[in-house]
């Protein structure tokens, strides 16, 4: 039982919204004027497991991408084509950053990304697209 509350406190303090679909996000993000972080990773990647392990949780990651960002998982096994016609990944992990409003690729990232390295990026990324 005190497990289940402790997941379920963790779970409720989270900023991040993520979306299921690429499509979905986008309207979202158009509506609320966010860009779109598409995180690329495979089930069997021991890098993309640390990423949402200790790196999406952190608070300083949480927080920012609470505030400027919604969070498309795309998994490469299953990608759709539209998807990787469009944003072709080089491997996993891989983080894209992507401006609806633009309709353009603000940044790409490649690999086990740093908790507040990743979160002072994204915060100088939200500043100079106005979104912070």
């Amino acid at each position: 039982m005190a497990v289940f509350l402790i997941l379920v406190f963790a779970v409720e303090l989270s900023f991040a919204q993520w979306v299921p679909s690429f499509r979905e996000g986008r309207e979202i993000a158009e509506r609320e004027g966010k860009l779109i972080l598409i995180y690329f990773y495979e089930e069997r990647c021991a890098y993309c497991r640390r990423m949402e392990e200790l790196v999406f949780p952190d608070r300083r990651v949480d927080e920012v991408i609470g505030k400027a960002f919604l969070v498309v998982p795309v998994n490469v096994e299953d990608i759709p084509q539209d998807l990787d016609r469009r944003f072709r990944t080089v491997g996993t992990p891989s983080l894209l950053v992507y401006d609806p409003a633009t309709d353009r690729v603000v940044i790409q990232l490649f690999g086990l990304q740093e908790a507040g390295e990743l979160a002072e990026l994204l915060g100088e990324i939200c500043r100079r697209k106005g979104r912070c």
